[in-house]
């Protein structure tokens, strides 16, 4: 099988969830550092230019958004399962609660104590591109950038509701980690790796030693290359990944026509390609490109259109 690739920058709370994933399988993985803000021109040529981090390449196959990447990852590396089937709807319970703790972790992180960490982090100058960045992320899609009062409303009910829940057990959902702690695991890093905020969760201590079994699951065996061997191995690899589910395409568009891809939530900007498969899971483009060569564009069904360009 084609090495795993994974495109992403050390501080993404979603590339925290996957990275952490791998560790818990036990996979190698071949990590390419990107930009924290666009331009991003090494990784355009494989994402076609969508916004958000991370994206997991594997030979010609592109994968966006960490929810299709939590499906093929248990596709092709079943053992442990992230997705128990006695526990398969309380998983896609949390996965839908997913982005509503995130929004509130951003809002702690963006507390004026936690602003202040940031700058001494990032730089003023970098942290002013940071905060333009993002702000364009939010234009023409259905989320909103996430208040200052989420932090209140929306992260500190759900921490506490989490530290009471692992009270009497080490993982959500019993003795494992299910996909139930990954969703939940990287707002929690993200809070917990700005050092302005950090300290709002230390009083809730069944949360920090869930915290502490999280990060001893590691990252799995990260291998850092360029972005231009990854290209490479766009280019040279010889086979292409199974379409997951079968045809189904409920939009009355055909294969082989010429769409445009769009994250429907935020970072909206389109991905053109031809339309090679739509199932219930997963659309795929494929896409031509000077650098990377003929690539299949793979996004979920759920949290994305496609028309026809």
């Amino acid at each position: 099988m084609t090495d795993l690739i994974l495109h992403h920058y050390p501080m993404s709370p979603y590339s925290e969830k996957i990275r952490a994933i791998l560790g818990y399988k036990g996979l190698a993985w071949r990590s390419v550092e990107i930009p924290v803000v666009a331009p991003k021109p090494d990784l355009v040529p494989l994402s076609g230019g969508y916004r958000k981090t991370p994206v997991l390449q594997i030979g010609r196959d592109v994968i966006l958004d960490s929810a299709l990447m939590v499906r093929l990852l248990e596709r092709l590396h079943p053992s442990p399962a992230l997705i128990p089937e006695a526990q398969r709807m309380s998983c896609l319970a949390y996965a839908g609660y997913e982005q509503t703790l995130f929004f509130g972790a951003v809002a702690t992180v963006f507390q004026p104590d936690g602003l202040k960490a940031m700058i001494a982090r990032l730089g003023p100058e970098q942290m002013q591109g940071f905060s333009k960045d993002r702000q364009e992320l939010f234009s023409g899609g259905s989320a909103r950038r996430p208040s200052p009062e989420l932090y209140k409303t929306q992260f500190l009910p759900a921490a506490n509701a989490m530290n009471a829940q692992l009270a009497d057990r080490d993982f959500l959902l019993g003795d494992a980690p299910t996909l139930a702690d990954f969703v939940c695991w990287h707002p929690i890093w993200f809070v917990r790796e700005n050092a302005g905020v950090a300290p709002l969760l230390a009083p809730l201590r069944h949360l920090m030693a869930w915290e502490q079994r999280m990060r001893a699951l590691g990252h799995g065996y990260p291998t850092a290359i360029g972005a231009e061997t990854a290209l490479e191995s766009s280019r040279s690899a010889g086979s292409y990944l199974e379409f997951d589910g079968p045809l189904q395409e409920p939009n009355g568009l055909k294969v082989g026509e010429q769409v445009q891809l769009r994250a429907t939530d935020y970072g909206c900007e389109p991905v053109e390609g031809l339309l090679l498969h739509a199932s219930a899971y997963e659309i795929v483009l494929q896409r031509q490109d000077p650098r990377a060569g003929e690539v299949r564009v793979h996004a979920p069904r759920q949290g994305f259109t496609v028309n026809a360009a």
